[in-house]
């Protein structure tokens, strides 16, 4: 390859980094050069991945991003309570147990939404295709059931140009496609407890029925309930679901998916974080204020949605979905007893040019919050209201994405979109007769648009390697709630909380040796950063505000191989180096300067080690050890208080029959004190959510036909 063609070819790359630019260089002046050297090495690899997270379906050897599959057989064994269950072994990820059912696990990619107190934020959810993250970037999982999980994809780094607000990364969760071509089902039930007196103890079970419908169709239902009492005290819980999947091909070209997804939390305790003093007390005990207004939540969930797929003779595809979300929420807090009625519907157009080299599209999503807030009584509302307004909030992002190969190895990826996002409140306290105080008009409206893009480059070194570098921006909006929670406790919104946006720098290399590697390192540069924090004055109640400039970077390392025949080995390692770039605030009279100071919530460094042995000669006998390394990291902006490293292993066993699969686990195989997950500048020192000490479960599964 001539001076001139190498000079060209990185110029179809260049990006608006100097630094980037550089990496660039010195990869495709490498690569470039290589693509026309024969590959002579013979390699054992794995078949060939696709993935659709990029809202197309392509081979993951074209991606210019991190990504991940977890598959259906990674769950093997586990209680299916929660996402951090399947993406322990993903890097980059954080998935923090708070081991409480009133909030929502904390899960971050890459620091987007590690300042989640409840929720998701930060990272774009999607369920069959449909999205849970709503238009203001709120998240929600009452009714995804990870036992249903057949495919969980994961996308770390900036996504925005595809999916738009709250795209920092996406988690993907398919549920078991295939039409089924007789009935068939399983029933699943699992059984653990806390203690040797079995005082504290939790059940789940689980029933899928899967039943052809016509010809070529099929329809799959799912059921499950999770009774569960935790080993702190007031950390009781009831989860139902119920799933349904319908699928029915219409003529040759077209295809109809129609779902449906309840889920029902009578009733999940919250026993909220524990200061210092408290954990070394007692991990297991409740701040009485928790107590004393019985904080919680009960709600219920459901969501629709119909997708209509075709593929032309041309080969073109287009996709038509439309989709809508319902939540009733009763929500007794410390600070408040919270009601909140949200609807939100939306519609998603994508069309499909060349087999993927040209995907456009539209997303138009649309909420509605009913939220009023009253004083709390004991677990109850009182007859004064401290808040009631109607939130809307709506979004509409056109995009475009291609994808070309410029040279038989390389592909270039570009993206781009534009979000609109506006928020209106409707304040209806204002002269109200029952209010103690009059109030004054805080109805308004906000509007936070912005425009997303995304460039990168693979090189196919060879069939078992993948070389990439892309570079991508995102932007993040406050939620309603973010929006709602003013310092000054005033209704309407906070019109001093600007949108956070980010530049994402990325390189890695992939492989299909052994059981599949993969090594990124990435820099974000994020302004604006949403920061959440609490005030004495309203103790479990998060406020936010936006930090200067902040910079991560970080690297990711994954790897498996087979060490012998029927044993697997997998490693899994993130480094993270997350600090303030400019930041300072004024509290209480003092200035705060954080310039240079790490981010907290995020550890720097997370390792995950799992042995895996299923010898042919053990006729589907199976055992698992798997150990995660944790290293300190703090949990206030302002103060030096860190929470302590920690090991815990977990070890599991089972036998996989012709159609009875019974297993076993002990995790905590140690009884580790340990602190799973963390409140980042919480008030009154209540930072830490402690995990449980050793805890064993038993369970089987029964598969019929």
């Amino acid at each position: 390859m001539s001076k001139a063609q190498t000079v060209r070819c990185i110029q179809r790359l260049r990006l608006r980094s100097r630094a980037i630019t550089n990496v660039y260089s010195g990869l495709l002046t490498l690569l470039c050069a290589s693509v026309q050297q024969p590959d002579t090495a013979r390699v054992d690899t794995l078949a060939p991945v696709s993935v659709t997270v990029t809202r197309t379906t392509l081979p993951l050897a074209r991606l210019p991003f991190a990504v991940a599959v977890v598959n259906k057989r990674d769950l093997a064994g586990r209680p299916t309570w929660g996402l951090d269950e399947a993406l322990a072994g993903v890097p980059g990820v954080l998935a923090a147990n708070r081991y409480n059912f009133s909030l929502d696990q904390r899960l971050s990619i890459r620091g987007f939404g590690a300042r989640s107190a409840f929720a998701v934020r930060g990272i774009k959810i999607l369920l069959d295709g449909i999205p849970q993250t709503l238009p203001d970037g709120q998240g929600q999982l009452t009714h995804v059931e990870l036992g249903a999980a057949d495919r969980i994809e994961v996308l770390r780094g900036s996504a925005s140009a595809l999916y738009g607000n709250a795209s920092g990364g996406v988690i993907s969760i398919w549920t078991d496609t295939h039409v089924p071509e007789r009935s068939s089902g399983e029933v699943r039930v699992v059984a653990g407890t806390f203690d040797r007196g079995l005082n504290r103890t939790w059940t789940k079970w689980q029933g899928t029925g899967r039943f052809p419908v016509g010809r070529g169709g099929g329809v799959t239902l799912n059921l499950s309930r999770l009774s569960y009492e935790g080993e702190r005290n007031h950390s009781a819980a009831d989860l139902r679901a119920l799933s349904g999947r319908l699928r029915l091909p219409l003529g040759a070209v077209w295809s109809l998916t129609a779902l449906a997804d309840i889920g029902d939390q009578p009733r999940a305790d919250n026993p909220g974080a524990l200061n210092l003093t408290e954990l070394g007390r007692n991990r297991d005990t409740v701040p009485p204020l928790n107590l004393a207004t019985h904080a919680g939540k009960d709600v219920l969930q459901g969501q629709g949605g119909v997708t209509l797929r075709g593929t032309l003779a041309s080969g073109d595809e287009a996709t038509v979905t439309l989709f809508g979300i319902a939540r009733d929420l009763e929500n007794p807090q410390t600070f408040a007893y919270i009601r909140l009625n949200r609807t939100a519907y939306g519609s998603r157009a994508v069309f499909t040019r060349h087999g993927g080299r040209v995907t456009a599209g539209l997303d138009v999503q649309r909420q509605r919050d009913d939220r009023t807030n009253f004083g709390n009584a004991s677990g109850r509302p009182d007859t004064v209201r401290s808040l009631d307004q109607l939130e809307r909030v709506t979004e509409i992002g056109p995009f475009v994405q291609t994808v070309l190969d410029v040279a038989p190895r390389v592909t270039v990826t570009a993206g781009v979109r534009y979000d609109r996002v506006s928020f209106a409140v409707s304040d209806r306290l204002v002269g109200d007769s029952t209010a103690d105080v009059k109030y004054r008009n805080d109805s308004g409206d906000r509007v936070m648009a912005a425009f997303s893009g995304s460039l990168g480059a693979t090189l196919r070194a060879s069939e078992a390697v993948t070389m990439y570098a892309s570079a991508g921006t995102s932007f993040e909006t406050p939620t309603t709630t973010e929006l709602a929670n003013r310092p000054d406790t005033a209704g309407g919104f906070n019109r001093d909380l600007s949108p956070q946006r980010a530049w994402t720098y990325e390189v890695g290399l992939r492989g299909s040796w052994g059981t599949g590697w993969e090594i990124a390192l990435y820099q974000a540069d994020v302004r604006d950063a949403l920061v959440s924090f609490e005030i004495p004055a309203s103790p479990g109640r998060r406020f936010f505000r936006n930090a200067g400039s902040a910079r991560y970077r970080g690297v990711e390392l994954s790897a498996g191989t087979a060490i012998v025949r029927g044993l697997e080995g997998r490693v899994t390692w993130t480094y993270s180096d997350f600090r303030y770039r400019r930041y300072a605030f004024t509290a209480g009279g003092t200035t705060y300067v954080l310039d240079g100071r790490r981010l907290p919530g995020i550890p720097q460094q997370a390792l995950r080690l799992a042995l895996r042995a299923r010898p042919a000669a053990w006729r589907g006998v199976w055992g698992e050890v798997e150990t995660q390394y944790t290293s300190r990291y703090a949990v206030d902006d302002t103060l030096s208080r860190q929470t302590s490293p920690w090991w815990v292993t977990n070890l599991r066993a089972g036998w996989e029959g012709r159609r009875v699969a019974p297993f076993v686990a002990l995790q905590n195989v140690f009884n580790r004190k340990y602190v799973a997950s963390v409140v980042v500048n919480a008030a009154a020192g209540r930072y830490y959510e402690p995990a449980p000490g050793r805890n064993l479960y038993v369970g089987f599964s029964y598969l019929y036909r």
